[in-house]
């Protein structure tokens, strides 16, 4: 679950609340949550409307608690987008791999992995590590 804690730069104001997001379940909640509102109809032109992210928040309430907010969602999307774009670039267009859902990693002959790590160090974050 989401980590919360307080945080403050100032002394003399009121402590504000920081959420962590930390945990596969949560982010599985908010891509079902979108696929709910993608089929309802709450995005139009590229765009979440904003009882797409009311729904969405209020969704996600109900799992994590009353601290999240639109700006925690929208991050999250961020970020989610950011991981999936450089999954793409690193895999696009390679034979060898192959995606297996049921461990949520690429998998690959290790010679295959070593080449590819050889041509570009940043792949081997991905050897080990389960994507959604």
């Amino acid at each position: 679950m989401a980590r919360i804690w307080n945080t403050s730069t100032n002394p003399t104001q009121q402590p504000r609340e920081n959420l962590r997001w930390n945990d596969h379940e949560m982010d599985i909640a908010l891509l079902h949550a979108l696929s709910e509102e993608a089929a309802r109809g709450n995005r139009s032109d590229g765009r979440w409307t904003t009882e797409a992210y009311a729904n969405v928040v209020e969704s996600l309430r109900s799992l994590t608690g009353p601290h999240i907010t639109k700006d925690n969602v929208k991050n999250r999307m961020k970020s989610l987008k950011d991981r999936w774009k450089n999954a793409f670039d690193m895999f696009n267009g390679l034979s060898g791999f192959a995606w297996n859902p049921i461990t949520r990693k690429f998998d690959a002959k290790e010679q295959v992995w070593e080449e590819l790590i050889k041509a570009n160090s940043n792949a081997a974050k991905f050897k080990d590590a389960q994507t959604l």
